[in-house]
């Protein structure tokens, strides 16, 4: 990606080396193990469901992932605003005023709504969903991503109606939907319990009483075999005869 800016502009390409050495040094600092999300949030949005991420980052992260979440975006915005004007920007970087190009995507960046308003949703979907997966009530991860999908959903189309920004109606509610889906199959294979058999017990120490609900996960038991040995029992019979 550096590369590739680099050929529209030296400056651009100098402020994305700079903003991508600042998210890894935070990123070592916060995140050491969740910055994978530096790389699957672009992608997301690259494949159209950028609206699973919050719900991924809730189930299977802490709320500590919304440093890398925020990252992402930040870096999927820049790509496609670059992107969107690449032109533009080669042609002025042809007329030697490359520092134009740098004051224009910062500007362009800075006062992007969409993108304060995609992390304001990702933080606050992220931090619904593990609160409500982290609850000790029956289904709490199911209840967490449909939560979760309605909360983004919500928050994305009310502050694009509040800020005047670009948003396709049937896009959101298709992405929430979709992204939903996509939760109930990552829960189901990471986090598959059987509800029908918890059990509840309690216990006490010196100091406190203890309520316990434990949930069993859901094991498939490998089916008993007998094997019968029909060669050995010929091999008996000839011997006796």
């Amino acid at each position: 990606m550096c590369i590739n800016i680099f050929t529209l502009s030296i400056e651009l390409g100098a402020l994305v080396v700079i903003i991508l050495l600042i998210m890894l040094l935070l990123y070592f600092r916060f995140t050491p193990t969740q910055g994978i999300f530096v790389l699957f949030v672009p992608m997301a949005f690259f494949m159209k469901i950028p609206y699973i991420v919050p719900i991924i980052a809730g189930l299977i992260c802490t709320p500590v992932s919304i440093v890398s979440v925020t990252f992402g975006t930040i870096v999927y915005y820049m790509i496609a605003v670059i992107g969107k004007n690449a032109d533009a920007i080669q042609n002025v970087a042809s007329e030697g005023t490359n520092a134009a190009n740098l004051n224009t995507v910062l500007k362009m960046i800075s006062v992007n709504n969409q993108l304060f308003l995609v992390i304001a949703a990702f933080i606050i979907t992220t931090l619904v969903v593990y609160f409500i997966r982290r609850s000790s009530v029956n289904n709490a991860w199911i209840i967490a991503i449909i939560v979760g999908g309605v909360v983004d959903c919500v928050i994305i189309l009310v502050g694009a109606l509040t800020l005047n920004t670009e948003y396709s109606i049937i896009e959101v509610i298709l992405g929430s939907v979709g992204s939903i889906l996509l939760g109930c199959i990552i829960q189901f294979f990471v986090f598959s319990v059987d509800y029908s058999r918890t059990e509840h017990t309690q216990f006490e120490d010196d100091e406190y009483y203890y309520y316990v609900k434990a949930v069993p996960k859901i094991n498939v038991v490998a089916p008993e075999m007998n094997v019968k040995r029909i060669n050995a029992q010929r091999k008996k019979k000839k011997n006796w005869k």
